[in-house]
């Protein structure tokens, strides 16, 4: 029979890194905006958790996030 390929003893897992920006939440009358451990941004409303461009627009306006929609936006226009 053949034997079983081991992985290395040496090979230990690397410990996530948390971000070096320190964030307070922000809130707002209709959302709070918080940042996770992994560095991403959570958006809470009144119904739970907000996402998509509803979120990035939210983080845009609230200057989080630099950039733009112009590609989202001329997406979504229809064409006549």
């Amino acid at each position: 029979m053949a034997k079983k390929a081991t992985p290395a003893k040496a090979e230990k897992k690397v410990k996530k890194v948390r971000p070096a920006i320190e964030f307070a939440p922000l809130k707002f009358k209709e959302f709070t905006i918080t940042q996770k451990r992994s560095g991403r941004y959570e958006v809470m409303g009144a119904k739970g958790n907000l996402n998509g461009l509803e979120k990035a627009k939210l983080l845009q306006e609230a200057k989080v996030l630099k950039g733009s929609f112009k590609k989202a936006a001329a997406a979504e226009a229809p064409t006549a």
